[in-house]
C-alpha cells in the first residue's frame, strides 16, 4: 500500500504541470482564430493525443513496477505505440498546412501500426509487436520497432513540409528540426536509460512552443501577400543601422481605381499578382515588407546599387506583361546616415518613377 501511494504521488508530481499546460493550450486554441478551423482541429487532436499518452505512460509506469504483467500493462504499451506516431503525423499535417497530396498513402502505415499495436494487447496477438515475460520484462516482437521507425519517418516528413514554407518563414524548418532532435533525444533516454515520463513532457513542450511560434509568425505578416508587416520593417532597419544597406520603396499604381471600378476582389488580385512577382525577383536577395495598403519595401544587405537597378528593371519588365504597374525608388544607407532621410529619398525617387510610368502610359494611349 505504501509503495502504491509513493508511485501515485510520483506520477502526480511528474505530470501535473504537463496536464495543466495541455489543458491551457486547448483553451487558448478554442478561443483563438489565428488559424483555419482544420489547423485548429489538428492542434486539438494533438492535445487530446498528448493527454492520452500521459495516461498510458502513467499506466505503464505503475503496472511496470509490479512483479508480474497484467492486462493493463498491455493496454498501456499498445496505447503508447499507437499514439507516438499519431502525434508526429498530426505535426506533419500542421506543417503542410493541409496541402498534402495522397493523404491516404500517409495514413495507411499509421493505420497498420495502430492495428498491430491493438492486436498485441490481446492473447491472440501476443508477441507480434510486444509481450511481457513472467517477470514483467518487455520483449519486442518482429514489429517491435515499427512504431519507432514510423515516428521517425513522419518527423522527417514534417520537416520536409515545413521547408516548403521556407520562402515565407525561414525559421519554421529550423524550429521543427530542434523539436525532432529533442524528441529523438528523449526517446533514447527513455529507451536506454529508463527516464520515465520524459517523452510525453518533451512532446508537450514542443507542441506548445510550435503553436505559439506559428501564432507569432502570423501576427508578423500581412495576410494577403505573406510579406512582413510595417512594424517588422522598422524593427529590422533599426537593428541594421550599423551596417550598410539599400532600401527599395515600391507602390502599386491605381489600386484605388481597381477597388472603386472593379471591386475589392480585383484590388486584392492586383496586390497579390504584384507581390508574387516581387517574391520571384527580390525574395532571393532581400526581405520584403508590406508597409501600407499599396506600399511595399525591400531591404538589401549585400547587393550594390547597380545590381538592384538591374533586378528592378527585370521586375518592372515582367509587370509590363500584366495590367499592373509598380513604381520603384532606390536609396543607399550608410552607417551614420539618417535612416528616415534615406526612406524619404526612397519615396521621392519612387514618386518620380510613378510620374514617369503614368506619362509613359498616357503617351501610349495617344
Amino acid at each position: 500500500m505504501e509503495l502504491t501511494f509513493s508511485v501515485i504521488r510520483l506520477i502526480l508530481q511528474a505530470n501535473f504541470a504537463s496536464v495543466v499546460s495541455v489543458l491551457v493550450l486547448i483553451a487558448f486554441i478554442l478561443t483563438n482564430t489565428s488559424f483555419s478551423d482544420s489547423i485548429n482541429r489538428c492542434f486539438i487532436l494533438t492535445c487530446i493525443s498528448l493527454l492520452l499518452l500521459i495516461i498510458s505512460d502513467d499506466m505503464r509506469f505503475y503496472y511496470g513496477h509490479l512483479p508480474y504483467p497484467t492486462f493493463y500493462r498491455y493496454v498501456a504499451a499498445g496505447t503508447g505505440y499507437t499514439l507516438r506516431p499519431i502525434i508526429v503525423f498530426l505535426l506533419s499535417i500542421i506543417a503542410s498546412r493541409y496541402n498534402i497530396k495522397k493523404k491516404t498513402l500517409l495514413i495507411l502505415p499509421l493505420a497498420i501500426c495502430s492495428i498491430i499495436s491493438i492486436i498485441s494487447i490481446f492473447p491472440f496477438g501476443k508477441g507480434i509487436m510486444f509481450s511481457f515475460s513472467d517477470e514483467n520484462v518487455c520483449i519486442r516482437g518482429p514489429f517491435g520497432y515499427f512504431s519507432h521507425f514510423l515516428t521517425i519517418a513522419y518527423s522527417i516528413l514534417s520537416i520536409y513540409y515545413s521547408s516548403k514554407n521556407y520562402s515565407q518563414n525561414k525559421f519554421e524548418p529550423m524550429v521543427l528540426v530542434l523539436v525532432e532532435i529533442a524528441g529523438l533525444t528523449a526517446t533514447i533516454l527513455v529507451h536506454f536509460f529508463g527516464y520515465d515520463f520524459l517523452l510525453s513532457q518533451v512532446f508537450i513542450s514542443a507542441i506548445i512552443f510550435y503553436y505559439f511560434f506559428l501564432v507569432t509568425q502570423i501576427y508578423k505578416r500581412d495576410t494577403l501577400t505573406s510579406f512582413l508587416n510595417r512594424r517588422c520593417f522598422y524593427l529590422e532597419i533599426n537593428h541594421l543601422l550599423k551596417k550598410p544597406m539599400i532600401l527599395l520603396s515600391m507602390d502599386l499604381n491605381n489600386l484605388k481605381v481597381f477597388n472603386d471600378t472593379k471591386g475589392h476582389a480585383e484590388g486584392d488580385k492586383a496586390l497579390s499578382t504584384s507581390a508574387n512577382l516581387m517574391k520571384k525577383h527580390f525574395a532571393k536577395y532581400a526581405k520584403l515588407y508590406r508597409t501600407g495598403g499599396d506600399e511595399f519595401m525591400a531591404v538589401f544587405k549585400k547587393q550594390n546599387f547597380s545590381e538592384i537597378e538591374s533586378i528592378v528593371k527585370k521586375f518592372q519588365d515582367a509587370l509590363a506583361k500584366t495590367e499592373y504597374r509598380v513604381a520603384c525608388g532606390i536609396a543607399e544607407y550608410k552607417p551614420g546616415d539618417d535612416i528616415n532621410e534615406t526612406i524619404s529619398l526612397c519615396d521621392e525617387r519612387m514618386y518620380s518613377n510613378k510620374v514617369k510610368i503614368k506619362n509613359t502610359e498616357n503617351f501610349k494611349k495617344i
